[in-house]
């Protein structure tokens, strides 16, 4: 069987420079070590940071419609974990559906793939339902209108990437200059991540790296710092006091 252009890395590649461009931004990928745990590709420093899980389609028609597998990593877990950061507040979480099928039209429309995108919340995805261990079918529309099939069918819709772009390129713009120092936004950070971590149930201590972006006092030299921090999760005497909802 012929190796296919159209797979989710060529995908993710092209679209996240895409969106980069239109944002004005740099942004930062996951190792595939660290996507199995985050569930997304990767991170885009805005005014709200959020993360993108792209995924290519199995079958369907170019710029028409498309069908999609979710949830389909080892330990089916990856839309759980997506679900978990969006609902935590710490950043976004979103899909990036692109309806490009074949490999003569991703390979004729390099450079616009945004325009034939469909993006969707990560957290609306399957509704309250939030099947765990299970993989999940996702028919979606040009219109962007989506299907999203299981033990059980959720209906949805999800707005155009481009569109998406352009108003996080105006957001950043537009934004209003944050006083708030370093000394005060990594502790407030990590504090944020360490609610979300007891919360999702996570016993223990955990070492990760966190990148920061940002500027200058006077908004002109962009830069970034990575910082080791050490994100403590519920003790294990506590397990049996978390409540799931």
């Amino acid at each position: 069987m012929p190796h296919r252009l159209v797979n989710e890395k060529t995908l993710e590649l092209n679209i996240t420079h895409e969106g980069m461009v239109s944002v004005g931004i740099g942004v930062i990928g996951f190792t595939q070590q660290q996507e199995s745990v985050i569930g997304a590709d990767v991170f885009y420093p805005c005014t709200m940071p959020f993360i993108i899980q792209f995924k290519a389609a199995k079958e369907g028609v170019d710029n028409s419609s498309a069908a999609f597998h979710v949830n389909n990593n080892k330990r089916m877990n990856q839309h759980r974990a997506l679900d978990a950061i969006a609902n935590s507040g710490v950043c976004e979480a979103y899909y990036a559906f692109p309806l490009i099928v074949s490999d003569v039209f991703l390979t004729t429309n390099f450079g616009s793939l945004l325009s034939y995108t469909v993006m969707a919340h990560a957290q609306r995805l399957t509704g309250r339902l939030n099947w765990v261990g299970v993989r999940h079918s996702v028919e979606v529309q040009s219109n962007g209108k989506f299907r999203v099939r299981s033990d059980e069918t959720v209906t949805g819709e999800g707005f155009p990437a481009k569109e998406f772009f352009e108003k996080k390129a105006k957001e950043r713009k537009n934004r209003q200059e944050d006083k708030k120092r370093l000394a005060k936004y990594v502790p407030d950070l990590i504090e944020r991540m360490e609610h979300a971590v007891k919360e999702a149930g996570i016993i223990g201590q955990s070492e990760h790296t966190v990148t920061l972006i940002g500027t200058d006092a006077k908004g002109e030299k962009l830069g970034y710092l990575q910082l080791p921090v050490r994100i403590r999760g519920l003790k294990k005497e506590s397990k049996e006091k978390v409540i799931f909802s």
